[in-house]
């Protein structure tokens, strides 16, 4: 076997690797031997088919992926201890089918073409970025605070209906004269206030007490046969039911109102933090509000960072060279006209893009995703209720079973792995870079999205 390289252009190299027989003979005839162990064809006992037969049907097939196989090993062999710094990957100068039909020969070449990284310097110390921190307004804080008062309602049991309350009743259906149907309809169920529609039906229910027993109808009380259908989860043939008369017996009422202000409800929202008043209740919140869009402020300021280290990338690229692989890899469904047209503002930038973080890896080892935090990433979305005094061995083995099926999705290997990855990134930009920082509102940094998302989307039409 030999293998060569010569210069094309100052980005591109041609890779020559030669094989001869004594480079493949052997592997060859050993997976052909293996085949003439297993074949079965008529007038041959399994197993003792002539080794000429099954050379001449299987040996181009066996020969072809020979071939290629130690092609590909010896090329990455090859590139590795050479330390070339190969952009994307070598691509093939030739059909790699040109050599089927030529089995009887003895020697093969096989020419490659590789694009090589661009020399350049990335210093992130000289980079000045934005970044947004969001603030929670007045507004935001008050808003929390009624959600929460509203999640957490102080619940009585009163003994009469009022305008606002949860009923709960047992309904038999009756005839038209208020006689409870031996074996009809019967159902246990609640239903809230508001969904009486009828001020009729409210004035009726209003006032009364539990354990009152009257006749009642849903139809008429909601306004809707089909209103009445839904909220007594009825089946198809049961629509004669909606509209008949219940004797209904009042059960239990609840009543909700809001939460008040006050140190039981801050050590409920907040436990283990001596919270005593109102003020500090709010400033809590305001803390929470604003560590919780701490992720977004990231995210937005991770892709200017990006945008800029791609801005003003002044490495050379091989772009002819590119533009071919990219056609290339496309497997049939780009075109060069189609690269041509995107290229400058779609194609050279992700390349770019994959220079500079190769650029930032080369120097910086703790920014590598290791295969042991997507796990963990992953076991923290599977079990982030489970607390480890919970986890015995044997839990423990069954948890991991669970997160290796997760993960042999490579899709979703890849979605945490990239979602690790630009967090590292995040971080390591916001120490490198000199940051100039911004306060707005969240409802000011969703507009200020809005409005750059516009501005993008009118740039692409044009």
């Amino acid at each position: 076997m030999n293998i060569t390289q010569e210069p094309l252009t100052e980005l591109t190299k041609k890779i020559q690797i030669s094989l001869d027989k004594n480079d493949y003979e052997k592997e060859v005839n050993e997976s052909l031997k293996s085949y003439q162990r297993k074949a079965s064809m008529p007038g041959f006992r399994p197993g003792k088919v002539p080794f000429g037969l099954v050379k001449k049907m299987y040996g181009k097939a066996i020969l072809a992926d020979k071939l290629n196989q130690l092609v590909s090993d010896n090329l990455n062999n090859y590139i590795n201890e050479q330390k070339l710094p190969v952009l994307g990957y070598p691509m093939p100068l030739s059909d790699p089918e040109d050599f089927d039909d030529n089995d009887q020969r003895e020697q093969f070449e096989f020419a490659f073409e590789l694009a090589l990284m661009p020399e350049f310097e990335l210093n992130l110390n000289d980079k000045v970025a934005n970044y947004i921190r969001i603030e929670a307004s007045e507004e935001d804080i008050q808003k929390t605070i009624d959600n929460i008062l509203q999640g957490n309602p102080v619940i009585t049991l009163p003994e009469t209906i009022g305008a606002d309350d949860r009923v709960s009743v047992v309904l038999a259906e009756a005839d038209d004269k208020g006689e409870e149907i031996e074996g009809g309809f019967g159902k246990e169920f609640t239903f809230h206030m508001d969904q009486i529609k009828s001020a009729e039906a409210r004035e009726q229910l209003i006032g009364k007490e539990v354990g009152a027993e009257f006749i009642f109808n849903f139809s008429k009380a909601l306004e809707s046969e089909e209103a009445a259908f839904k909220i007594l989860e009825l089946e198809e043939d049961q629509e004669d039911i909606a509209k008949a008369d219940f004797n209904m017996i009042i059960d239990e009422v609840t009543h909700e109102e809001n939460a008040v202000l006050d140190e039981e409800l801050y050590a409920k929202i907040f436990p283990g933090d001596e919270i005593k008043d109102e003020q500090t209740f709010s400033s809590k919140i305001k803390e929470v509000i604003e560590r919780q869009h701490v992720s977004e402020s990231d995210r937005y300021f991770f892709t200017k960072a990006v945008d800029q280290l791609i801005e003003t990338f002044d490495a050379p690229l091989p772009d002819d060279f590119l533009k071919r692989w990219l056609v290339y890899n496309s497997e049939g469904k780009l075109s060069d006209k189609d690269i041509e047209s995107e290229y400058d503002t779609k194609y050279a930038n992700s390349i770019k893009w994959q220079i500079i973080e190769a650029e930032l890896l080369k120097n910086n080892e703790d920014l590598k995703v290791k295969d042991e935090d997507v796990r963990e990433k992953m076991r923290s979305y599977l079990f982030a209720n489970i607390g480890l005094s919970q986890v015995d061995e044997d839990m423990s083995k069954r948890m991991e079973g669970i997160v290796d099926t997760m993960l042999e999705n490579k899709e979703e290997y890849q979605r945490l792995h990239n979602e690790l990855f630009e967090r590292k990134l995040a971080a390591y930009f916001k120490e490198q870079m000199t940051l100039q920082e911004e306060t707005m509102t969240y409802a000011d940094f969703v507009a200020k999205l809005n409005e750059e998302n516009n501005n993008k989307n009118e740039t692409t039409d044009e």
